[in-house]
């Protein structure tokens, strides 16, 4: 069979070789070829950057951009507390420019300077022979794939500006009511999109994609989102902390985005493949998702122009101004460029990301038998909120930030490999009621009752506790899970009884459940008054031996976890464990809210989660 000598051939004829012998190719592909071909591609080959590229990036615009990411980089030195030798990333540099002007800043702290490391991830040769120059007084590393920054053991302070629009992008269009991939393909020979005739299943979408019109295209970048989960479990190993900055949306959302850009200007993407600029708008929402299910710390800071004034850029503007009179005019307007909503100060978006260590978690060695049962009870300790919710606090009623509560919540999913999108959390009301949760629950609801059961893979059921009785409940050969907060009240009223009672509506088995109860306030920290006393032995009349006198003052106390453990063993269980200590006894390690209440404080919620595992079918 004949060959093609693609030595010979320039890049589009290659592609459309490729098309003739193996069909459409994606959008990703060709957008990696166009860029990446180690021959004729895009960021192999030229300088792209300046008056003399094909377009400028904020760096090139002025020096005033860099030294605020420098300004960022040494605070976040600071909150790593110094060490001695730290690893500053960035990812796409450019001709270094950037790096120069944040080390400017950075170098004036002599124990930074010391212990800066300068990585860089580049693998165009043309820009490396730029940075080298531009960065000669310094001994920069440099790296073409991230998983060498993985390599280095050092904490990490990562700039990536203008980095995640450059990488491949897919697209999908909805047509005659089914999403299709579109395709690069041949018509008369000319590059050109056409639709996958084959429909792809609805359940890969977002959530937030809803109701799409004919025509509609969603993009995705698996890439981006693989690079940043990569990078946030990096972090989370290292410590550390990374700034993107890139044009794009906050939200995901449908539209096309996808652009060729050569000396400035726009251009049909299939004429000169390898000679244009290809990029699409970043999709932050899904970064930030991204981060959070490897249980990274995240969220969207601002637009650029919000970041550049949050760190005083217009001061230093009047300060270059003041130094530099002959220049003040362009200097204004270089500062104009950066941060006016009109040019590059809406349109470009900001998110960060902190190294976050796994949270501690307790576990029943039972359901960790379960090899399709992910469980745990979580404290209040690896999570991000101050005092006094410091630091896992999941719970937005007694005041934290939601930016917190939305960050720990998924740190807490991360714990247990699940999605953070699919924890079911309720609206506590010590009640005996139940919802069954499944594919059509909507997780932001929060309903109020004390219970879920669920038979669905992929969804975590989640408990809220500070004092009161998480259970975790679990029928391995079913695959069905339950979960309640039991409180007295609830556990009076039949919260458990109730929760198993769904469990086997669901298909369950008394003799296959499993069940844990975590961390709560014990009997010695539960004090109780004589009208609490009746009230609970009216609606429990054989409760008495609950309840005992202890104490220099011979009060009466509740043995809240035995009587749970009492409701537990009347159901006939496979297994019972308790799980964890006393709440009250140990502040440090979890929420109480009656030690809290008598020390006249404010206080989280921890969680406790129990959920079916799956494989989750995403685009890759």
């Amino acid at each position: 069979m004949p060959t093609t000598d693609t030595k010979r051939l320039s890049l589009a004829e290659q592609i459309k070789a490729q098309i003739t012998n193996q069909g459409p190719m994606s959008l990703a592909t060709y957008m990696r070829l166009c860029l990446t071909h180690p021959e004729f591609g895009y960021y192999k080959k030229l300088d792209p950057l300046g008056s003399k590229g094909d377009f400028t990036t904020a760096p090139e615009v002025s020096q005033m951009f860099g030294e605020i990411l420098g300004v960022w980089a040494l605070g976040q030195w600071y909150v790593l507390g110094c060490p001695g030798n730290f690893d500053l990333v960035e990812l796409g540099p450019g001709r270094g420019t950037l790096m120069a002007d944040a080390l400017r800043v950075i170098s004036k702290d002599a124990h930074a300077k010391k212990a800066i490391n300068i990585v860089l991830l580049e693998t165009n040769p043309v820009l490396i022979k730029a940075q080298k120059r531009t960065l000669s007084g310094y001994a920069p590393v440099w790296i073409n794939e991230i998983k060498q920054l993985g390599e280095r053991k050092n904490p990490k302070i990562i700039l990536a500006n203008e980095f995640f629009d450059a990488l491949p992008i897919r697209q999908f269009q909805f047509d005659n009511q089914n999403w299709h991939e579109r395709m690069v393909g041949l018509n008369e020979n000319n590059l050109a999109f056409g639709l996958s005739p084959t429909p792809m299943p609805h359940n890969v979408f977002p959530p937030q994609i809803k109701g799409p019109e004919q025509g509609e295209i969603w993009e995705t970048c698996p890439l981006a989102i693989q690079t940043v989960s990569e990078l946030a479990t990096i972090l989370n190993r290292t410590g550390g902390a990374m700034v993107a900055i890139d044009y794009g949306y906050t939200n995901t959302r449908t539209g096309e985005t996808f652009q060729a850009i050569s000396d400035h200007k726009f251009t049909d993407p299939f004429i000169h493949p390898g000679d244009a600029d290809l990029s699409a708008h970043v999709d932050f929402e899904a970064l930030i998702n991204a981060a959070h299910a490897v249980g990274t710390r995240a969220h969207y800071w601002g637009t650029q122009g919000q970041m550049l004034k949050e760190f005083r850029i217009e001061e230093r503007a009047k300060n270059l101004c003041a130094a530099n009179p002959a220049k003040a005019q362009s200097i204004r307007s270089d500062f104009l460029r950066l941060t006016d909503k009109d040019q590059m100060g809406d349109l470009f978006k900001v998110m960060v990301m902190f190294g976050t260590p796994p949270a501690p978690l307790e576990q029943d060695k039972t359901l960790l038998a379960s090899p399709n049962i992910s469980h745990g009870f979580l404290g209040r300790e690896g999570g991000c909120s101050p005092a006094p919710f410091a630091s896992l606090n999941v719970s937005g009623a007694m005041g934290d930030h939601p930016d917190f509560i939305q960050n720990n919540r998924a740190i807490a999913s991360a714990a247990l490999g699940i999605a953070p999108d699919k924890l079911a959390i309720l609206s506590q009301v010590h009640s005996a009621d139940i919802i069954t949760i499944d594919d059509t629950f909507d997780m932001t609801s929060s309903p109020r009752a004390d219970a879920m059961v669920s038979k669905t893979p992929g969804i975590g059921l989640g408990i809220l506790t500070a004092d009161c009785t998480p259970v975790l409940f679990a029928d391995p050969e079913a695959g069905i899970i339950g979960a309640c907060h039991a409180g007295w009240q609830g556990a009076v009223s039949g919260i458990i009884t109730n929760t198993v009672a769904a469990m086997l509506n669901l298909g369950a088995r008394s003799k296959n459940i499993i069940a844990a109860f975590g961390p709560t306030i014990w009997q010695q920290n539960y004090e109780v008054g004589s009208d609490w006393t009746s009230n609970f032995l009216s609606q429990h009349p054989k409760g008495q031996r609950f309840i005992t006198k202890m104490g220099k003052t011979n009060s009466k106390h509740f043995d809240l976890p035995g009587f749970v453990f009492s409701e537990l063993k009347k159901q006939q269980l496979a297994n019972i464990s308790q799980i964890g200590g006393c709440t009250y006894a140990h502040p440090d390690q979890y929420f109480s809210h009656r030690l809290a209440t008598h020390r006249g404080e404010k206080t989280g919620r921890q969680i406790s989660i129990i959920a079916l595992n799956t494989d989750k079918l995403t685009i890759s």
